[in-house]
């Protein structure tokens, strides 16, 4: 069982053009890259935030050695079942290394193999594999991120929120540590932390 937050998370939705300035103000030393309007023929903007987390929260995590190929290897981010999210990723990483490792971004549906990603992002479309898909990475040194409705519940490690608008996330540091990752303080400082066996999660 986990407890949370009494404020409620929700499926995706129209977005205010403030939302890149409460990312900023949310993560401080993260400085996302979401710009602060959606110009024409760019992502949505609600995608561009959120690839603007998933490249941050990589500054603030540590993973085993033996999570990566070599020590010159990529930080592979799988995104599952979501085309659109996946080109906002691959803008937002573009050029950019943590650790002095470059970013790979994959496309996988459901079905296909996940151990070899880093970080896996499963948003709400995908939320019917939710609770197999998490199971098959159950102590893989993965970090799971995601926006659907029973994440954290089913074993997720960062969920997104969204309360009056803005985008936040929770983070359970139980989940991470079961993947056997080290999630920073500065991180979780910014989060609302979820833990296991201490209540029950709230629905959407």
């Amino acid at each position: 069982m986990i407890v949370r937050d009494s404020s409620r998370s929700y499926p995706r939705r129209r977005w205010s053009v403030k939302a890149p300035i409460v990312v900023a103000t949310l993560l401080g030393v993260l400085a996302p890259t979401a710009p602060n309007t959606a110009e024409s023929g760019s992502p949505p903007l609600e995608f561009q935030v959120k690839a603007a987390f998933l490249y941050n929260f990589a500054k603030f995590v540590e993973w085993p050695r033996e999570a990566f190929r070599d020590a010159d290897a990529a930080f592979v981010i799988c995104v599952v079942d979501d085309e659109e999210f996946a080109d906002a990723l691959d803008r937002a990483i573009q050029g950019k290394t943590v650790d002095g490792r470059g970013f790979q971004v994959r496309r996988l549906p459901a079905s296909d193999p996940t151990d070899f990603c880093q970080i896996l992002y499963l948003g709400a479309a995908g939320s019917s594999r939710l609770a197999g898909l998490l199971e098959t990475l159950r102590g893989a040194p993965v970090l799971t991120v995601g926006d659907a409705l029973g994440f954290i519940r089913h074993g997720g490690i960062i969920n997104f929120i969204v309360r009056d608008n803005r985008l936040r996330f929770e983070i359970n540091p139980d989940a991470a540590s079961r993947a056997g990752l080290r999630i920073s303080s500065k991180l979780l400082t910014l989060a609302s932390v979820v833990r296991d066996g201490t209540g029950s999660e709230e629905g959407r």
